[in-house]
């Protein structure tokens, strides 16, 4: 009987990998057994393919209760890859020896290689910061095993801190499945002789020292339960997706700069890396001059010396990077202090610092490597519509009302339903029920299609069917939201799912009662009354199961609607959009008997928040406005009222707001409200027009320029100016050039905001 050596690895750690390799090369084991899925055993042979580095084992599974899809990913300098290559290269017997990512050990675990939750590892953790003044754990653990040692020395290291990082701890109700079942191959490999290799997670290993020999066959996994279905296949991985600032669960932060120390070794690591940062920030109009270098370079040696690093650790460098090149207060704590995405108002400098140290490496799948069926039916369907990816985009653009187009449609719908890469819309009906019935997309071929073809090939083996699941499932997550059911309607539409929209329309009919939120409501009415008034290329006009669900919104809207109280600012745009849906649906009664909404209903509700003190302003305007669109004249002295009632400088744009939205047409139309609305404005002084601009011109900005014209034009008459120059009003001073650039100038800062995640300030209420 030969010797055991169970190797604890912090999964993507370089020092672990070193430590792996000389071990398998010293010991030159009879068996390797590594922790990774053990359903993968007879597949082995697709992993020492040449592929590039990081790739990942994709595992997907669903029965009539769970979906779950999760990773297994490899990078170059990961433990578990370098054991799987150098055991095959010294004629080991090499076998994963976990669990699969299917079994429900594994439930809501998205990566396999997470590190340890259990409270005794952090305890320890946190005791280890404490005593050596490191503010996380990543820099810790640099600092104690990232370092140069001999391997015995760090094999002796790592023992001794999953020993204390375990502190006995009993497994936990998943840990425990998969620690029996690790227990088993190592009994079983050690009852074949020859010396025994395990490489699993440092958390496992205490767990699995001094298993004895137990002679019969290989472990078998457990069946799935019945009716359920799983698989799994190699996909391309990104070291944007395995970093740590990316939200990645487990392993190791800033994948190329434990790249480059696993390829060049950790005293030339800092130096390349380094000198690739500044390169980007120069290219990215970052200050880094000579003197910031020359400091820079400085400040990270001290920092090591101080930190008794015999070479540069990561934190050496990006503390010193921050130290150097910063030169403004930071708002939020350096993005290396925690775990987690970057924070908004991270210093834009360190956003360029931390991602050149993510690196942009996309890992490449070897050609011979087998592909899902999906993956062949996406290559099939976009041939059938004369489509071929490259790596330069081309666009197209597709007539719907052509059996052809629609053909096309329905595929780029259902690789954008599958969230594949590379497929945009330019342009098109917002319903596939607009009056402009064509569709222009972009086509590009992105390298994280492919990957993303694999990873959708869990809901179906063809792209109709895939993408009939994914709405499926969306029907499923959207629990009762009418809003959410009326956007899986609309997508079951474009892809040509007849069956999935039926049972979509018939779920909002069924949650409609209990929406309490009107935005929502009036979302979903607008989706629906646009499919049951045109949506006859997609089979939907005049539906009586749509009618149906629409006649139930419109009452529970009327009920929403009364029930709106108190002094809502600013105008809720969602409430008014809820409204205007109201006043559609009540203008289409005509277009058909199924579609019967009670018109002296609306009307009665309309008018009773019309004079109501406690409704919200734009409530009691809109409820103005939907009436008199309606073609219900209010009667003498009604409109006036309302409009003196609202004629507070804190509430009159949001009055108006409501007003213009229903009924815009008409307002310009009748030169005695405008001389109502005019008196009102007119009273207010200097101060109190200034209160109420913001709001103001939020409710003039319904106006489209043809009415503000001629508003403007019963203004002037009013005021005894020629109501033909009233247009010379809205007229801007201003150089059309000028604007061009200014509207340039607002994209490009927008982009900014966006591409550092710095997001708004504050959320208007």
């Amino acid at each position: 009987m030969g010797g055991l050596t169970v190797l604890g690895v912090r999964h993507h750690s370089p020092a672990c990998a070193r430590l792996v390799r000389h071990v398998i090369r010293e010991v030159r084991p009879a068996t390797v057994l590594i922790e990774g899925p053990a359903d993968l055993n007879g597949r082995l042979p697709e992993l020492l393919l040449d592929h590039t580095p990081p790739v990942a084992v994709f595992t997907w599974y669903r029965d009539a209760e769970r979906r779950h899809a999760s990773w297994t990913p490899f990078c170059a300098y990961s433990p578990e890859w370098v054991a799987l290559r150098d055991g095959v290269a010294v004629g080991a017997d090499v076998r994963f020896a976990d669990l699969p990512a299917w079994h429900p050990a594994f439930a809501g675990v998205q990566n396999r290689y997470a590190d340890p939750g259990e409270l005794a590892a952090a305890r320890y953790q946190r005791h280890l910061l404490e005593r050596t003044g490191f503010d996380d754990h990543d820099s810790l653990w640099d600092h104690l095993f990232e370092q140069p040692a001999h391997p015995e020395v760090l094999r002796e290291r790592l023992d001794r801190y999953f020993l204390h990082l375990r502190d006995g701890a009993a497994p936990s109700e998943q840990d425990a499945p998969r620690e029996a079942f690790l227990r088993r191959w190592i009994a079983w490999a050690r009852a074949r002789g020859g010396e025994v290799v395990v490489v699993c997670g440092g958390w496992h290993q205490p767990a699995l020292l001094g298993v004895e020999p137990d002679p019969g066959d290989a472990p078998l996994v457990d069946a799935p339960a019945a009716g359920s279905a799983h698989d799994s296949w190699l996909v391309p991985f990104t070291y944007r997706r395995l970093d740590a600032f990316g939200g990645y669960q487990s392993g190791m932060p800033s994948p190329a700069w434990y790249e480059a120390v696993w390829e060049l070794g950790p005293e030339a690591a800092a130096e390349h890396v380094l000198q690739a940062t500044v390169a980007r920030l120069r290219r990215r109009n970052q200050p880094a001059s000579t003197a910031d270098l020359i400091g820079l370079r400085a400040s990270a040696e001290a920092l090591a010396r101080l930190r008794g690093h015999p070479t540069l650790a990561r934190t050496d460098l990006l503390d010193a990077l921050a130290g150097a090149l910063v030169k403004t207060a930071l708002e939020v704590p350096l993005p290396w202090s925690r775990r987690g995405a970057l924070p908004p108002r991270t210093d834009p400098l360190l956003v360029e610092v931390v991602s050149e140290f993510c690196g942009h490496r996309e890992g490449r799948l070897a050609r011979a490597t087998p592909r899902p069926p999906l993956a062949l039916d996406v290559v099939e369907e976009l041939r059938r519509i004369g489509l071929s990816p490259a790596s330069v985009a081309t666009t197209h653009t597709f007539e719907l009302r052509s059996a052809e187009g629609r053909a096309a449609s329905r595929v780029l719908h259902r690789l954008r339903v599958l969230e594949i890469p590379g497929f945009e819309r330019l342009a098109g009906p917002a319903l596939a029920t607009d009056a402009v019935l064509a569709e222009t997309w972009t086509v590009v071929l992105r390298p994280s299609a492919e990957a993303a073809t694999i990873e959708a090939a869990g809901w179906g083996p063809t792209l109709e069917t895939a993408a009939a699941a994914r709405l499926e499932a969306a029907l499923r997550d959207a629990a009762g939201a009418v809003d959410a059911l009326a956007r899986v309607l609309g997508d079951a539409v474009f892809v040509g799912v007849t069956t999935l929209a039926e049972s979509a329309a018939s779920a909002i009919t069924d949650a409609v009662g209990q929406t309490t939120a009107l935005g929502a409501l009036g979302e979903a009415t607008t989706v629906l009354l646009a499919l049951w008034r045109h949506g006859g290329l997609f089979g939907a006009a005049g539906s009586t199961l749509l009618a149906g669900a629409l006649v139930a919104m419109a009452d529970r809207a009327l009920w929403l609607i009364e029930g709106l109280t108190g002094p809502t600012s600013p105008a809720r745009l969602d409430h008014l959009a809820a409204m205007i849906a109201v006043r559609d649906v009540l203008r289409s009664t005509a277009a058909g008997p199924a579609l019967a909404v009670d018109r002296d209903l609306v009307l009665a509700v309309m008018a009773r928040r019309t004079t109501d003190p406690g409704a919200p302003p734009a409530i009691r305007g809109a409820a103005l406005g939907l009436a008199w669109s309606l073609g219900e004249v209010p009667p003498p002295g009604v409109a006036s009222a309302a409009i003196r009632a609202a004629a507070r400088p804190a509430r009159f744009g949001d009055f108006l707001a409501g007003l213009f939205a229903l009924a815009r047409e008409e307002v310009t139309r009748e030169p005695a409200l405008v001389a109502d609305l005019d008196a009102a404005l007119t009273s207010f002084d200097t101060d109190d027009f200034l209160v109420a601009l913001p709001s103001l011109r939020m409710a003039f900005g319904w106006l489209p320029p043809a009415e503000r014209a001629r508003l403007a034009g019963l203004v002037a008459e009013r005021h005894g100016a020629d109501p033909d120059r009233a247009g010379d009003w809205l007229a801007l001073p201003v150089d059309a050039a000028l604007v061009a650039r200014g509207l340039g100038l607002e994209r490009r800062v927008d982009a900014t905001i966006e591409r550092y995640g710095l997001g708004p300030i504050a959320e208007a209420p």
